[in-house]
């Protein structure tokens, strides 16, 4: 699965990315790099939240569509990729 995250330089504060497809994904990190390792982590949590309350993974959007919201602007975007095998397995 491969979702597009965009991240925001939050002036003096680090950075802050959004997984725009994936409601309440969201984090922070102090650098670049950190904040989008942080986005995989956290997209792997959100996933498995879903799966626990046995909702599908939402389908990643088109990035050509989500940089044209301009909720988004200014922002930085990434594709963070996450296997399969990553998402915790049921129990």
């Amino acid at each position: 699965m491969r979702y597009p995250v965009v991240v925001h330089n939050i002036e003096f504060a680090g950075y802050g990315a959004i997984a725009p497809d994936l409601p309440h994904c969201h984090c922070h990190g102090e650098t670049l790099e950190g904040a989008l390792q942080k986005m995989a982590e956290t997209i792997v949590e959100r996933l498995d939240e879903l799966e626990a309350a046995g909702d599908p993974p939402p389908q990643a959007g088109e990035l050509d569509v989500l940089r044209k919201n301009p909720a988004f602007a200014g922002g930085v975007w990434a594709i963070i990729d996450i296997e399969q095998n990553e998402v915790s397995p049921k129990s």
